[in-house]
């Protein structure tokens, strides 16, 4: 393609273009706000962003990390959370009672067991495993902060756990109610 590509414009028409060494370079408004207001854009001052901030009540995509609450589509969930102390040779122990018509998703959680090895069996009420973990002698487990969730219960089912005859088990949730 050829360079300096002659524009006719209409009649009475102008095009933005500045005049270095001789050749008019059409000129493109590169910043977000109304025309004829200047932002500083010098070498010394960083590009501006000036795009509107998102609506949580509009828009299911967050620019930044919002701790106080997590979106499902455009529904705002606020975090929730669990720390308690779990025994040993316990059967269907309701940790995180049910919600009507809700799922309890874990975000993020914490497992330790004592001196003696046990294992730690999560579950959607009192019939379906949904996440164990068998843990060594002052062992457990860590699941950092996962916004999709690392397992769930079925729609109105407590979060409940049965643990092996080992020691007592410490337990820490972050969930949300889906």
């Amino acid at each position: 393609m050829a360079d300096n590509v002659a524009i006719t414009a209409g009649a009475g028409t102008s095009i933005a273009s500045d005049d270095i060494s001789g050749v008019q370079h059409q000129r493109v408004k590169i910043e977000w706000g109304v025309d004829g207001v200047v932002n500083d854009v010098s070498a010394s001052a960083p590009l501006p962003v000036t795009a509107p901030a998102a609506d949580r009540a509009t828009h299911s995509i967050a620019v930044a990390l919002q701790t106080d609450a997590i979106m499902n589509s455009l529904v705002t969930l606020t975090p929730k959370f669990y720390s308690g102390t779990t025994a040993a040779s316990q059967t269907d122990s309701t940790i995180i009672a049910a919600v009507t018509s809700k799922i309890l998703r874990v975000l993020a959680m914490v497992v330790q067991c004592g001196a003696t090895a046990t294992d730690i069996t999560f579950e959607s009420g009192t019939t379906t495993r949904i996440h164990k973990v068998p843990a060594g002698a002052n062992g457990g487990q860590s699941l950092g902060f996962n916004p999709v969730g690392w397992f769930q219960t079925a729609s109105g089912a407590a979060l409940t756990v049965t643990t092996g005859s080992g020691s007592s088990t410490e337990i820490s949730i972050v969930y949300v109610e889906v």
